[in-house]
């Protein structure tokens, strides 16, 4: 029997560990609960301050299909007829760098807030597990390649 199959390949890439993902979460949920908000909103916040993102110009036509493809969002000012806007990355596309940097942020708003906050113990261990995480992946990047 024939079968179609559409095959793609693309560098293989080691995901942040589901802990300090879930580590996360629970401190935003903290925050959350704190000023009676959602989950998600904190998250975008979070983002904001001290996230990663980018500058773009769009057409004014094209605003809300960016809107979709982002994971946050702003529109900042408009330059020769063009909508200026910062778009805003998923914390699932960050390295350790950028998650530790957004998670180091998170427990800076809960200690401002008087929320407890997880052992330093606790997230330095997290961390050291994305970057040895992130430290196998560069070196598999060397030296591999396709066989028959």
């Amino acid at each position: 029997m024939d079968i179609d199959l559409d095959i793609s390949f693309s560098r293989h890439r080691n995901r942040r560990s589901i802990d300090a993902n879930a580590f996360l979460w629970a401190c935003l949920g903290e925050i959350a609960r704190a000023i009676n908000s959602d989950t998600w909103s904190v998250y975008l916040y979070m983002l904001e301050r001290y996230g990663k993102f980018t500058h773009i110009l769009v057409k004014p036509e094209a605003v809300e299909q960016v809107r979709q493809v982002w994971r946050e969002t702003k529109i900042v000012g408009e330059k020769d007829g063009m909508i200026q806007m910062l778009c805003f990355f998923g914390s699932s596309t960050y390295n350790t760098k950028e998650f530790s940097q957004l998670l180091d942020g998170v427990v800076s708003e809960m200690k401002e807030m008087h929320l407890e906050t997880p052992p330093d113990e606790e997230m330095k261990r997290l961390l050291e597990g994305m970057q040895e995480s992130d430290q196998r992946r560069e070196q598999g990047k060397t030296g591999k390649s396709m066989q028959e």
